[in-house]
């Protein structure tokens, strides 16, 4: 094997900026998982319980209506699968 041509003192730079790197990387990575967190505990948080009988109807209505779109949007999913693969013979 030939050996190593590279100086010391630059195989010690280049391997902090690869840890440097990887810290920076690594923040990254945890803003991101916060970020989506955060988004994902707003999106399937209860809504506030109504305190009138409007507010609890309108909430009714709400969750219906995305009851409705889950399942519209289940059937366009299921169409597209089977136009995609096709009947079986």
């Amino acid at each position: 094997m030939a050996a190593n041509k590279i100086p010391s003192h630059q195989t010690e730079d280049v391997l902090q900026e690869i840890r440097t790197r990887k810290a920076e990387v690594r923040s990254q990575i945890k803003e991101s998982a916060d970020y989506i967190k955060t988004t994902t505990h707003k999106l399937f948080t209860p809504p506030p319980q109504a305190t009138s009988k409007l507010g609890s109807f309108m909430n009714m209505v709400d969750q219906g209506l995305a009851v409705y779109d889950g399942v519209m949007m289940g059937m366009r999913v299921a169409r597209n699968i089977r136009r995609i693969f096709g009947k079986r013979r």
